[in-house]
């Protein structure tokens, strides 16, 4: 449905969680074709490029290998291997530094996935845009986000408001009670 994508890929204001580029997709947390969840608490909004080098992995499997791929030159020896930097840092020592790395990935993977699964937030993208039905040609993601971003930054800025406290605001705006 689009107001999960709109909920999915505005989280993490807009970005990838990979890289930090501008989110354009979603991805599983833990791979669909593995058993994962296919529900908006195991989705996170990813780059198109990242989305597709991460594949079918785990953000850490995934995370571990591209960083000691590009660190690691696969020169030398365990002991004191040819990496990138530090030429001096054995390959034990390069994985430790790799093991915060992640930790600290996922801590942020559970932040986003905090703020995805908000009730509050999720209610505000599920009154507001579930009529719009699935993405379709005529009608998908790209367009959708780009016309709903200054309503959903409103709402970000509001904290998410219920629709009766949305139109108690805008009646008060206008000078008028509920009960006009």
């Amino acid at each position: 449905m689009i107001w999960e994508w709109l909920a999915v890929l505005t989280a993490n204001n807009g970005e990838c969680m990979y890289c930090g580029g501008t989110s354009q997709t979603m991805d599983h947390v833990i791979p669909f074709a593995d058993g994962g969840a296919d529900d908006p608490t195991n989705l996170v909004p990813v780059c198109h490029d990242c989305n597709r080098r991460k594949r079918d992995k785990t953000p850490p499997t995934w995370f571990i290998g591209m960083d000691l791929t590009i660190r690691w030159y696969g020169s030398g020896t365990p002991q004191g291997g040819s990496c990138l930097g530090d030429s001096s840092m054995s390959l034990r020592e390069m994985y430790l530094s790799v093991h915060q790395e992640v930790l600290a990935l996922l801590d942020d993977l559970d932040t986003v996935a905090a703020e995805i699964a908000d009730p509050k937030r999720r209610e505000w993208f599920e009154t507001r845009y579930r009529w719009y039905g699935y993405p379709s040609a005529s009608y998908g993601v790209p367009r959708a986000r780009q016309q709903a971003e200054e309503r959903i930054a409103d709402g970000k800025e509001r904290g998410y408001p219920s629709l009766d406290a949305e139109l108690a605001r805008m009646l008060k705006e206008k000078g008028l009670s509920p009960a006009d």
